[in-house]
């Protein structure tokens, strides 16, 4: 669990919510033995400065007091670095970690929070692996202030591979590991998931506004999608031989920006793997009236299927 709040949670309905330059995403999840169901996910456009007067809004709205709130962060608001789990006492874990990344992050680790998560233990090496994540605790304050001032529940603050994860738990698939992309405006994230825990977690400056150009008539649109192309199989090159796995032949796709046309049919040409955009219809029971999710809402509905216990 990442930076918890440790609120109490009580509910079968949990919220999530993440925010963003541009606006609010709320998405709200009632968790039942069948299939979670979507009661609502809406994007709120919106500047900086309204979006303590439009939570309160929606805390009323919604009753946000009463139900546990899942924050999740943009991108590029955490660091990712994977890092060997150094060989220390467990009360003396958080301090060697600190001191592992101080020069990983480009920004002074005093002003750091950190958390980390293990990833699983198949390297050819046996060498246990982290997965540290690391914020400014500006931004952490900055989110707790304003979810506290719109009396909304906090209960966890998350990242987005962990809220991608959520939704990915939900679909049927035989397969021990998976490929992940996952697009926003200006930058990706390429993970491997491993019997649904996280194994890799890169990123990439490719993103949608880069990708939305793409042309089978110009040769440059056509170069950015081989470069993302060959992130991506640079990714499972370096998974299938460290981790003594099978090679990946699923990549799965969650698009945060604008959606962009035959996507998966193109990586699959340059990839030769099963690629598909993964469809929230399939892995959710929809309420009346929910037809169309904005794209934006995606990582808000993943933070509230973090499982309510």
């Amino acid at each position: 669990m990442i930076f918890s709040l440790k609120a109490k949670a009580d509910s079968n309905t949990t919220a999530g919510i993440s925010i963003s330059a541009d606006g609010i995403s709320l998405a709200i999840i009632e968790h039942n033995s069948i299939s979670p169901i979507l009661k609502f996910a809406q994007f709120y456009p919106c500047a900086p400065i309204e979006q303590e007067t439009l939570l309160t809004e929606l805390a009323v709205q919604h009753q946000l007091n009463k139900i546990p709130c899942n924050l999740v962060l943009s991108p590029d608001e955490y660091q990712l670095s994977q890092v060997d789990a150094p060989e220390v006492a467990k009360q003396e874990l958080r301090a060697a970690l600190y001191w592992q990344i101080k020069d990983l992050i480009d920004f002074h680790i005093d002003d750091a929070v950190i958390d980390h998560i293990e990833l699983p233990n198949h390297s050819a090496s046996g060498k246990k692996q982290l997965l540290i994540i690391a914020s400014r605790e500006s931004i952490i304050q900055s989110h707790v202030d304003l979810l506290h001032a719109a009396n909304c529940n906090l209960h966890t603050i998350d990242i987005a591979i962990q809220s991608a994860r959520n939704i990915i738990n939900l679909l049927p698939t035989d397969n021990d590991s998976v490929g992940l992309l996952n697009l926003w405006a200006d930058q990706s994230r390429l993970s491997v998931l491993l019997e649904h825990d996280i194994y890799i977690n890169r990123s990439s400056s490719i993103g949608t506004e880069s990708l939305t150009f793409i042309a089978e008539d110009d040769v440059n649109s056509q170069s950015i999608l081989d470069s993302l192309a060959l992130e991506l199989q640079r990714t499972f090159d370096y998974f299938e031989s460290h981790s003594r796995q099978a090679a990946i032949t699923h990549l799965l796709i969650l698009n945060n920006g604008q959606s962009i046309e035959h996507l998966p049919q193109l990586l699959q040409q340059r990839l030769g793997l099963d690629c598909q955009t993964i469809d929230l219809k399939e892995v959710l029971t929809f309420s009346d009236g929910i037809t169309i999710i904005d794209n934006k809402c995606i990582m808000a509905i993943g933070a509230a299927l973090r499982p309510y216990h």
